[in-house]
Parts: C-alpha cells; sequence; structure tokens
C-alpha cells in the first residue's frame, strides 16, 4: 500500500487552505525585538545577579538572627526600661550638671524659619525656664515666623548663620559664642539642608551637587561636631542630626542629595556610639515624605510620589522633640510604614531596580 498523498488526503506541508497555499511563518514585531533587547540591555550581569543572590541569602539569615536576639535580649530589656519609666515619671534620661539645670533648657535649633525646623521651634516656645535660639541663613523670614508666634512663655533668641557659606572654624567660632552668650546649651537641632534643585531653574551639575554637600555634609558635621565638643567637656547635651530615608537606599533622580544624606544618617548613628561614654545623646533622625516646601518643590517637579503620602511637618518635630526628650531613642523615623519599606530595601535590590527603570 503507497503512502497518502499530502495534497489529497492530508493538509499541504507547512499549513493552508483547501488549495494548497502555503501560509507563512509569523515574524517577530520588530518594535518587539527592539524593547526586549533594550530591557535586556538594563539588566544588570549574571556575576551582579548571583552576587545579589548570595545578599539576599545572607540578609535572610542575619535578619533571622537579628530578630531572634531582638525577641529574645532586647524585647525584655526593653520592657523593663518602660517598667523604670513608668516609675520615673516618663522620663529616663541623662541628669544634666548643675549648671544647666540652674539656667534651664537652652535648645539651639538650626534651621528653623520653615519647615520642620519651625515645626521644632513651636514645640518648645510653650515651655517657661526654656531658651530657644533659632538660627537661620534668612533673617528676614525667621524674624516673621517668630513674630507670628506672639508672645511665649520661652525666651526665643534669633540668630543668623548660614552653615554653606561659612567655613568650619567660623561655624565653631559662632557655636562657642552662642554657648557662652546664651548657655550652656542643652539641645541642638542640626536640620539645615538643601535638595537637588536649589532653584526650580537650577539643573543637576558639578556646582549644583558642591553646594547640596557644603551644606548636608560639611556645613551639619562642623556644627554638630562642635556643639559636641562643648557638650562632651562638661558631660550633658542632647545632639538630634536630620538625615533622611533617602540616605536609606539609592534614588538616581535625587543622587545628591541621597548621598549626603546617607554620609549624615552614618555620621550621626556612629557619633551616637562615641558620644555615649561622655554622656551625650545623639538621635539620628531619617524623614520619609514630610510635607515641606522641599518636597513640595519635587511634586511640582514631576515627583511621582502620591500625596496621601507626605505627613505633617508638625507631626515629625513632635516625635523629634519625643525621641530627644525621653532619652535612649537612637533613631526617629517616620512616616514608620516608609522607613520599614526602605530599610527592607536597602542593598542590591534596588539597585537592580533602579538599573532596570533607566
Amino acid at each position: 500500500m503507497s503512502a497518502p498523498n499530502s495534497k489529497t488526503d492530508g493538509n499541504p506541508v507547512g499549513g493552508g487552505n483547501s488549495k494548497g497555499t502555503a501560509t507563512p511563518i509569523p515574524r517577530a514585531d520588530e518594535s518587539q525585538i527592539v524593547s526586549v533587547m533594550a530591557l535586556a540591555r538594563k539588566a544588570p550581569t549574571l556575576e551582579y545577579t548571583f552576587q545579589n543572590i548570595l545578599v539576599s541569602i545572607a540578609t535572610v539569615i542575619f535578619a533571622s538572627l537579628s530578630l531572634t536576639l531582638t525577641v529574645l535580649v532586647v524585647l525584655p530589656l526593653s520592657v523593663l526600661r518602660a517598667i523604670v519609666q513608668k516609675c520615673n515619671s516618663g522620663v529616663l534620661t541623662l541628669i544634666p550638671p548643675e549648671e544647666c539645670r540652674k539656667r534651664g533648657k537652652v535648645v539651639l535649633i538650626v534651621g528653623a524659619s520653615r519647615g520642620i525646623g519651625f515645626e521644632v521651634l513651636k514645640q518648645y516656645v510653650p515651655e517657661p525656664n526654656t531658651t530657644v535660639i533659632a538660627v537661620s541663613k534668612d533673617a528676614d523670614s525667621l524674624r516673621n515666623a517668630i513674630t507670628h508666634l506672639g508672645d511665649t512663655p520661652a525666651t526665643v533668641q534669633m540668630e543668623t548663620l548660614d552653615i554653606g557659606a561659612n567655613s568650619s572654624k567660623e561655624i565653631a567660632k559662632l557655636v562657642n559664642e552662642w554657648d557662652e552668650k546664651y548657655g550652656p546649651i542643652s539641645h541642638l537641632y542640626a536640620i539645615s539642608g538643601i535638595s537637588n534643585h536649589i532653584k526650580d531653574s537650577s539643573p543637576w551639575n558639578m556646582e549644583v551637587t558642591e553646594k547640596i554637600i557644603q551644606v548636608n555634609v560639611s556645613g551639619i558635621t562642623a556644627l554638630s561636631m562642635a556643639m559636641y565638643e562643648r557638650m562632651k567637656g562638661r558631660k550633658y547635651g542632647k545632639i538630634c542630626i536630620v538625615g533622611s530615608v533617602a540616605g536609606l537606599y539609592n534614588p538616581a533622580n535625587m543622587i545628591s542629595y541621597a548621598s549626603t544624606k546617607s554620609f549624615i544618617n552614618t555620621f550621626a548613628t556612629s557619633l551616637r556610639v562615641l558620644a555615649a561614654p561622655h554622656n551625650v545623646e545623639v538621635v539620628t533622625v531619617e524623614p520619609g515624605f514630610i510635607d515641606t516646601r522641599m518636597t513640595k518643590k519635587m511634586r511640582q517637579q514631576g515627583s511621582t510620589v502620591p500625596d496621601v503620602e507626605f505627613e505633617s511637618a508638625e507631626e515629625m518635630a513632635r516625635r523629634m522633640k519625643a525621641g530627644m526628650e525621653k532619652g535612649g531613642v537612637g533613631v526617629v523615623s517616620w512616616p514608620t510604614r516608609q522607613m520599614v519599606v526602605m530599610n527592607a530595601l536597602q542593598g542590591k535590590t534596588l539597585d537592580i531596580l533602579n538599573m532596570l527603570s533607566r
């Protein structure tokens, strides 16, 4: 028996209709190929990907160890601290020396004319027997802001300082003068900072980057170190340094700002350890998306962060003050949901996401 004839007993080779016309094999759309190739070019190398896998595994292991240590050791100690604190009228902090007790609180706020700094100022002005040294580079804005507060139980002193223009020696000289004139200063809030765009029309370039480094890194570090040296000498003081959750990850569209805040986060956290033996407490503040002039500019420039994610500067300031006054609080980061996500996403995972989103 002969084999079936393909033209009469079956479909034509290559498919087709009843007349035997062949149907061409579909070809991939060229635009799709280009898109796939473009995505492939953005993807990390195999070596980098395997490296990320190893880092992720190590992260899981050490996170598990951290969780175990926290639950079995740190949590019981925290409960004990809470009990002692409750028995001590809600406060468990350093005992100030006699000269500080006589003078009362002397709070130095640098960056006090607007935003979080002004809200911190508002937290302290209702307190009697308190002196607030409000500092800003813009004397007129600071004067107007304080005028709107009206009469306050606290004494408010105004000073001018541009930490982005003054040298570290000039900053230290002013801090020493204020400490002698109004002090001893018991609290420092180092809040001043600028973002990638100093002005709406400013491009991101080396000039802008240098200015950001001068303010966010050099200025804040010089200010904090000058105050720390004074406090260390008298074995008492509280320093609050404002970093950012942006310093926990790598937002390419905020390259200069995020890099400087990463430095500040590390600097403040390390200073806390070095200052502890000298009875100087250091609090690192890592704000998330807070509704300030800086973030308003960010939204005007096309930020995709939903408005609901921006929280109030007033609440941020309240939490900063609570952390400073209660003592023993190493890091204040809020909104909590943003802090948790940013800490969890630290490392190479965000690097890869940034690569793919270019």
